[in-house]
């Protein structure tokens, strides 16, 4: 069943979770942020976004 859904998801250009999770490994390691200023950082855009000041 699940390799329907990544089939049909790919069919319609959504990226599989390994793709993207790919993405998100190369952008971490190219950041230069440790895993704690990487979280940081998105907990704190998380908490902006939430309370509508995503500018």
């Amino acid at each position: 069943m699940s390799a329907i859904i990544e089939e049909s998801l790919e069919f319609r250009g959504i990226l599989p979770s390994e793709t993207a999770r790919e993405i998100v490994a190369a952008a971490r390691s190219s950041s230069g942020l440790s895993d704690e200023e990487a979280m940081a950082i998105a907990v704190r855009e998380t908490r902006l976004h939430r309370a509508g000041k995503n500018d």
